[in-house]
């Protein structure tokens, strides 16, 4: 793909790094812009450009235009926008919601403790900043409030659909940050249960992926809102 424009500065190309490996849910990079000499954009590159080994962050989150007309443009351009709009960006820390998800897949070695940890940051700060909730020592209630706002079926506690209770995330991420642990055991319902970051961390990843959308707002109209819990992304 080739960028074409009057000025595009680092900041512009940082940020459309960011966007474009979010819908890819790979590491993009954008080359450092040159003088266009040529009719022809693509004359000016060289033939062969480095690469390096890319993780699979569990596929794109926005189908090609050929099949949904112009959604990708749509949420790149929405994204820009929000990100630009600097009083907006600090009201609800977008940008870390943004940044610190595709910082999952763009580790060259994944660490599974560290993208959990980025995930669940960057949407508690997102959280913590949209309701305006930063003293609240249970980072579940501002989280379940922030999606149940976006309209996702979500609660604090939710004994008989664990995957949709925010505690089972938070309780994660304390057993991770505090005791290094990839599992933790909750009290459900007066029976111990032991929770396993493995299970949950695709239905974590692919919320946040939401969450992006929502924050920017975007829609297209093909999304579905249940793909974390369904796996069916488009509709």
């Amino acid at each position: 793909m080739v960028i074409v424009g009057d000025d595009i500065d680092d900041l512009l190309a940082f940020r459309l790094e960011a966007i474009l490996s979010f819908i890819e849910h790979l590491d993009v990079i954008v080359t450092d812009p040159i003088e266009l000499g040529v009719s022809d954009p693509f004359e000016a590159f060289s033939a062969t450009l480095p690469r390096h080994g890319r993780h699979d962050g569990g596929g794109a989150v926005l189908m090609s235009d050929v099949f949904f007309g112009n959604s990708r443009a749509g949420f790149i351009q929405s994204s820009l926008l929000h990100l630009e709009d600097e009083s907006r960006a600090s009201r609800t820390l977008f940008a870390d919601l943004l940044f610190k998800s595709v910082e999952t897949f763009r580790q060259r070695r994944p660490l599974l403790e560290v993208s959990y940890f980025l995930l669940y940051s960057g949407l508690e700060a997102h959280a913590r900043a949209v309701t305006n909730d930063r003293n609240n020592r249970n980072a579940s209630e501002p989280i379940a409030r922030l999606l149940l706002g976006y309209g996702f079926d979500v609660s604090v506690e939710r004994p008989t659909d664990l995957k949709r209770a925010v505690s089972t995330y938070t309780d994660l991420r304390n057993a991770l940050f505090h005791n290094a642990q990839l599992e933790a055991q909750v009290n459900v319902n007066g029976r111990l249960v032991t929770l396993k970051l493995l299970d949950y961390y695709a239905n974590l990843l692919l919320l946040v992926s939401l969450v992006v959308f929502k924050a920017t707002p975007f829609d297209d109209g093909h999304i579905n809102w249940n793909f974390w819990i369904e796996r069916q992304p488009f509709k």
